[in-house]
């Protein structure tokens, strides 16, 4: 069974063994689109001069062309970026605007420039500096349109790289960023399994110091014992360790106070005389949670109090009667 998939004849009337003529009629169709590519650029500066949006209601040029185009946004912005830096336009208030690279443009319309040269030819002229006068700017350029013509375009960046290097020898001065601070942050929260999870970002001298603490508190076992746990584990229970240390240690600070408790809280100051006549004001009970009485005695015990949890200074700050209301006392602070 013969196939059906018979090749089409090429479209043109060609001999089939004249390879200079099919090379010529290539290079010849690469030159033709080229330069109605170039021709597209020019339309778009003219739309651009005479103002996209009240022509066509678009609020760019680039928008325009994706829309009419069909193309890509990043694709539209590359074209229509090349056609303003090739061709003069007019500015809303009638002023002429020079192109980038005019040599670039005017070679560019004849075909002769690939599209991916002529954008490195106008990277390479707007890095040119603007203490470069007319002369020197317009020789660079014209070094580069002469080599894009007959080189690759990675050919064209090397050699506008070392023109930029003989143009401007200092380069751009860079701004040196200001010195940032970065705050020490720390996450945690409670899970539904009742476990909790943390993260943190710690300062330099932060983690050095709880690094400090967790890893003679992370050893194994020792005299040779065996340990089960693994380092993650280890560390675990040296973290625990430490909060427990923290927890009891004298030099715990005191909780902050929100400012509008801070600004209701009277100034330290004599108390007054109070009058001979005034009731005395019922003493408080005492101070921690009353346990239920036992079995064949009446008399309820006092449970055993926080306060040998907590330092001194602790309890008695937060133990202490609210002025002007002595006769009830503020609840105990339990662990």
């Amino acid at each position: 069974m013969t196939s059906t998939n018979i090749p089409k004849a090429f479209p043109l009337n060609l001999p089939e063994g004249d390879a200079e003529l099919l090379l010529d009629e290539l290079q010849t169709r690469l030159r033709e689109g080229r330069r109605l590519v170039a021709e597209v650029g020019q339309i778009l500066a003219e739309i651009e001069s005479r103002g996209v949006r009240e022509v066509y209601g678009h609020n760019s040029i680039a928008v325009f062309y994706e829309h009419v185009a069909r193309v890509p946004r990043a694709e539209a912005q590359r074209v229509t970026g090349r056609a303003l830096a090739l061709n003069s336009r007019r500015a809303r208030d009638g002023t002429s605007i020079d192109p980038v690279a005019p040599l670039t443009g005017t070679a560019a319309a004849t075909g002769a420039l690939a599209e991916a040269s002529i954008d490195r030819i106008v990277t390479v002229m707007k890095r040119v500096p603007e203490y470069v006068t007319a002369s020197a700017r317009l020789e660079a350029e014209e070094g580069l349109v002469e080599l894009a013509r007959v080189a690759r375009p990675r050919d064209v960046t090397v050699a506008g790289t070392e023109l930029l290097a003989q143009l401007d020898p200092d380069g751009k001065p860079k701004d040196e960023p200001a010195p940032q601070r970065r705050r020490s942050e720390f996450w945690l929260r409670q899970k539904r399994t009742g476990r909790w999870d943390m993260r943190g970002d710690l300062d330099a001298e932060t983690g050095a110091r709880l690094n400090a603490l967790l890893v003679p508190r992370a050893y194994p076992a020792p005299d040779g014992e065996a340990d089960d746990r693994s380092p993650a584990e280890r560390r675990g229970d040296a973290f625990s360790e430490i909060v427990k240390l923290a927890d009891t240690g004298p030099d715990i600070p005191l909780p902050r106070q929100r400012s509008e408790q801070a600004a209701k809280q009277p100034l330290t100051a004599e108390p007054a005389e109070e009058p001979a006549n005034r009731p005395k004001p019922a003493q408080a009970p005492l101070q921690g949670r009353q346990s239920p009485p036992r079995d064949g005695g009446g008399v309820r015990q006092p449970s055993r109090s926080v306060a040998h949890i907590r330092p001194a200074r602790w309890w008695t700050r937060l133990s202490r009667p609210r002025p002007g209301n002595p006769a009830q006392p503020p609840k105990p602070l339990t662990a």
